[in-house]
């Protein structure tokens, strides 16, 4: 780096354009070429103001920016306020990342989980895991496990499906190879499967009915759960050791000619810790879809 100001290259091309001050004496003005060209001595360089030139004095609009307006506006308290809470929201979701070992948005439910195959040994044949950043969901043969971790004390809640052999496959995989956002288990009941989708804040379930299927076959339990019941808008609460889940109305369609078809359908108590679905009426000719989504209230 330079030593000081006169080690610095001189990058104009008129050095009329500087004046020499030596201290205790009035700078002088250029005379002759040659004295302006020869090199400075003196500590300090002052630049001349440059004369106005003729495109200069010609007439023509000019633009006066306001050079003061950003730093008004950020001397303003309102804007100070916001600053500081965007440093302190800033801060807070760091923290939250740290104190997790998760991604903060994952955690904060604005960003969707990944199912991760398990690379581990388990007494229940986990096959993947999804944390949502709070609790990690295990996908097993013929079965979901609510809040699992390896060598717990107490057997997670588990959401079974009919077919207790039905493989959980990896269906919608990254190009990494290690995010997965589907998972699918084919036959979960006779001309039905199980397809789960990642989602912010947990996961959901889509049934795929099969042309000619029965969607009435659809048995599911959660068993560990301590109570089962369909709140006044229709969807399905289960309280278990672990906290509480809660699968919103089934959203249920078929693909048709102009788009999605609705189909109505809701959620109905077989019993115990176990439930299904009723289904309105739809073409049996075509896939049914039965969407109820799946999230954690406590």
């Amino acid at each position: 780096m330079p030593s000081s100001t006169l080690d610095r290259p001189r990058t104009r091309t008129h050095p009329s354009d500087w004046v020499v001050l030596v201290p205790g004496q009035q700078p002088a003005e250029p005379s002759e070429p040659a004295a302006q060209t020869a090199p400075a001595t003196a500590s300090t360089l002052l630049r001349r103001p440059a004369m106005p030139s003729a495109m200069s004095t010609m007439p023509g609009p000019r633009v006066h920016l306001p050079t003061g307006l950003v730093a008004t506006a950020l001397r303003s308290p309102a804007v100070s306020r916001l600053m500081l809470l965007a440093c302190l929201v800033g801060a807070a979701i760091a923290s939250l990342g740290l104190a997790t070992g998760q991604d903060p948005l994952v955690t904060l439910g604005l960003k969707a989980p990944h199912f991760v195959a398990y690379q581990g040994a388990s007494a229940e044949n986990v096959r993947f895991t999804l944390n949502d950043g709070w609790s990690q969901s295990a996908a097993v043969p013929g079965a979901l496990l609510m809040d699992w971790y390896p060598g717990q004390d107490q057997p997670a809640m588990r959401l079974t499906m009919g077919n207790p052999t039905a493989e959980p496959e990896a269906t919608s995989v990254a190009t990494d190879g290690t995010a997965i956002d589907e998972i699918r288990y084919r036959g979960a009941w006779p001309g039905v499967d199980a397809v789960i989708k990642t989602m912010p804040g947990g996961w959901s379930s889509n049934l795929i009915v099969e042309p000619g299927a029965n969607p009435g076959v659809i048995d599911m339990e959660y068993v560990g759960a301590t109570a089962l019941a369909i709140d006044s808008a229709g969807r399905l609460r289960v309280e278990g050791p672990g906290g509480v889940w809660m699968d919103g109305t089934p959203e249920s369609w078929q693909d048709g000619p102009s788009g999605r078809e609705p189909v109505e359908s809701s959620f109905v108590l077989l019993g115990g810790t176990r439930f299904g679905f009723r289904v309105g009426s739809y073409d049996p000719s075509r896939p049914l879809v039965v969407d109820p989504p799946s999230e954690r209230v406590n």
